[in-house]
């Protein structure tokens, strides 16, 4: 018995005991900077430490009258002071690409590859980053955008290595809103560095930092109404980052002794903000696949108030109310929802690109919900004909976490 059902648990109910967590105008109450390491915490858990140096200038300037300079000048410096290494570092990776990436052909490889990534789709907290990590055990079939990618997507490709040692102090040992394992080579949100490589611009995470602001943010969850700049601006970060991804799996094919002109490997991409992206994605990827994960909303929305409390305080360069950071989890929730739903309506997601599942049917019988999952979107893994080592993995990961809470 492989069930998972203590995972992340919340109770969906709010009875008595809980009654404290709330305001008595029903405003959860998420003292997101009472833990003294969050609030004077410069870059650890800081998804804002990979960027380069006029990036954060040009982002510092355009938000001067949003920041609050007198409460976070410790995050603020040392965040200016690593923009410095980063930009080095991203100048070094440019040589490396033009000179030797290009020499040896590994970016016409990259570029060659015309294989559609495979997307998890689902609102924060409903159980994405569980579904992402069983997913991305299958290394026969799906490579990653690891968590050192998308926190330093410029430097990644030379740096990696020493990287990971270097940088090894910004990360917790495991995430703070849920006790998940975290280092470094574990799949990540791809949307962090896409947001990275458009220098904090056209990306919903912006809240995260100026959550005050956060209404100014919103256009970005789904584009619709976002202008041709700003669409532009994050397709071509978002391109960049996957041809970088490749070109990082060609490498290891290399190293591997495998024939980089086939690739073996799908990219498996995890970010709740592509929920809301799907009629975008299809553009760029019409042979896309799309796995969308949904769980009860209340579960949701004291996952993710638990979240805030123990997450968004690391990353703050603008104290919200509140009000202000319930309002974002709420509508950010509201807005992804239904743009899937009209995606789904509108024949977008169906049968023939996209599966769907309950955080219910993940954690209390995983491996069957992962074979439906195989077989709609006609993986093979689990046929009596594969030589696929993934089902054991699977099972394997599946009793590892059965006590996790």
């Amino acid at each position: 018995n492989n069930t998972m059902e203590n995972f992340d648990q919340v109770e969906r109910r709010v009875d008595s005991s809980d009654k404290h967590n709330f305001d008595q105008d029903g405003t959860y109450s998420f003292h997101a900077e009472a833990d003294i390491d969050i609030r004077y915490s410069a870059v650890k858990n800081n998804p804002c430490v990979g960027l380069t140096f006029f990036k954060m200038i040009a982002l510092f300037w355009r938000k001067r009258n949003s920041i609050d300079w007198l409460l976070y000048p410790h995050r603020i410096i040392c965040l200016f002071l690593m923009s410095v290494f980063n930009s080095f570092l991203s100048l070094l990776e440019l040589i490396y690409i033009s000179i030797i990436l290009r020499a040896n052909g590994v970016s016409k490889l990259a570029t060659n590859d015309m294989e559609a990534p495979v997307f998890i789709l689902g609102v924060p907290r409903s159980g994405t980053t569980l579904l992402h990590s069983l997913l991305s055990l299958d290394t026969e079939r799906f490579f990653v955008c690891s968590t050192f990618c998308a926190g330093f997507p410029s430097c990644f490709l030379f740096f990696e290595k020493l990287g990971k040692r270097l940088f090894s102090g910004v990360l917790s040992e495991t995430r703070p809103m849920d006790n998940m394992e975290l280092h470094f080579d574990l799949p990540q949100e791809d949307e962090l560095a896409t947001c990275l490589l458009t220098g904090f611009q056209c990306s919903p995470y912006l809240s995260l930092y100026f959550p005050r602001d956060e209404k100014e943010f919103r256009e970005y969850q789904t584009f619709r109404n976002s202008g041709k700049r700003e669409i532009d601006t994050w397709t071509s970060a978002f391109k960049v980052l996957i041809k970088k991804l490749k070109m990082r799996e060609v490498i290891s094919m290399i190293e591997k002794g495998l024939n980089p002109n086939i690739f073996h490997r799908r990219l498996l991409l995890k970010s709740p903000c592509h929920t809301g992206r799907v009629r975008l994605l299809t553009k760029l990827y019409p042979n896309a696949k799309f796995v969308f994960i949904h769980r009860h909303p209340m579960e949701v929305f004291l996952s993710g108030a638990h979240m805030a409390s123990t997450t968004y305080g690391y990353c703050f360069l603008q104290r919200p109310s509140d009000k202000e950071l319930q309002e974002y989890i709420l509508r950010q929730g509201e807005i992804l929802i239904g743009e899937y739903l009209s995606c789904v309506d509108d024949g977008i997601l169906g049968d023939h690109n996209s599966c769907e599942i309950s955080f219910e049917q993940l954690t209390s019988n995983p491996e069957t919900t992962i074979k439906k999952i195989y077989s709609t979107l006609n993986f093979d893994s689990f046929e009596d004909h594969s030589n696929s080592t993934y089902p054991i993995q699977l099972g394997n990961e599946c009793m590892r976490l059965k006590e996790y809470k």
